[in-house]
């Protein structure tokens, strides 16, 4: 049996082994301060620490104190005088009913000393400058037609901010400033016109503000300009396709103002499709697409290029994409 002094020994070496042997991870900071922030921008917070001591550090837990935060351990085995880093990422949309907020990350790790570490972030969410919708997509606009579309920009509530201007960045977008609807909103009018054929365009409308955090509310807009004559779907997308056989989509070329014409020509820029042009009782045409024998397996994209008899008319582009099989 062993005496009192050599058991109070061998309890005395273990202590001191796993002293010895204990990693302690010491963060930069454990707070990041927010201040204000607008709830359509959702948050990177960055936490970097370092293992200071002589043992591989683990991570083996992490628990965000809501929904709306997730994190990210890099890397979740740190080893001796290494550094690392806590990516959390916050969503604060809704917080803007809260007046401040606190919100934590808590990790749990092998160290001895510190075994749980509480990381804390705070703010106040505010309804910036934003826009309603998010983006502005018209459809196809053929030569000398337009469309328009609503946008709204909401204001924030608990502070003056005025609209001051808005514009785009090209000829063929026109804004027209609406007004104030109410105190919390600015409505704007946005034209698109198509005075000459040039594909697909993509573009921004700019509201400029008195905000001090957001100066400037940019909107992508999107359309779609095409001649007299269109082809629809301006996208083919086609799922296994035998080699040798028809694609199931097919496009339709036709005329919006009821004029004449005719497709000489189509084809494909993707080796071994080959386009077929039927022409129908309504003036209209039908082009579909074949898959040659020698065509390459596999996923394939390209673009299908219609030229009509119109001096007037630019080629007519179809994005083409699909995946071609070579069994049954």
């Amino acid at each position: 049996m062993r005496s009192w002094t050599t058991l109070i020994c061998t309890v005395a070496i273990a202590v001191l082994v796993a002293v010895e042997c204990q990693a302690s991870v010491i963060f930069t900071t454990d707070e990041i301060d927010l201040t204000t922030i607008y709830r359509d921008e959702p948050q990177r917070l960055v936490f970097e620490f370092e293992n200071a001591s002589d043992d591989t550090l683990h991570f083996v837990d992490v628990e965000p104190s809501c929904d709306c935060t997730t994190a990210e351990i890099i890397p979740q085995v740190v080893p001796p005088h290494s550094r690392g880093r806590v990516v959390v990422f916050f969503d604060p949309m809704g917080y803007e009913r809260r007046d401040h907020f606190t919100e934590f990350v808590r990790l749990t790790t092998t160290d001895i000393q510190t075994p749980e570490v509480l990381l804390a972030f705070r703010g106040k969410v505010e309804v910036g400058p934003e826009p309603e919708p998010r983006s502005l997509i018209f459809g196809t606009l053929c030569k000398g037609a337009s469309d328009t579309l609503d946008l709204r920009i909401h204001l924030p509530s608990r502070k003056p901010v005025n609209v001051l201007d808005a514009y785009s960045d090209t000829s063929c977008i026109i804004v027209k400033d609406v007004g104030a609807s109410s105190d919390t909103t600015h409505d704007f009018l946005i034209i698109a016109s198509n005075t000459q054929s040039c594909g697909r365009f993509a573009g921004f409308v700019t509201v400029l503000t008195s905000d001090s955090l957001r100066e400037q509310v940019r909107v992508p807009v999107t359309a779609s300009f095409a001649g007299h004559i269109v082809a629809e779907p301006d996208v083919i997308a086609f799922g296994s396709t035998l080699a040798g056989t028809y694609v199931n989509q097919t496009v339709r070329v036709y005329a919006v103002d009821g004029r004449e014409f005719s497709v000489p020509e189509a084809r494909c820029t993707i080796d071994g499709i080959i386009a077929e042009i039927t022409r129908l009782e309504d003036g209209s045409c039908r082009i579909r697409l074949k898959v040659k024998e020698d065509a390459p397996r596999g996923r394939v994209s390209g673009k299908l290029i219609i030229e009509t008899d119109c001096p007037d008319e630019a080629p007519i582009e179809v994005d083409v994409t699909g995946y071609i099989r070579n069994v049954r």
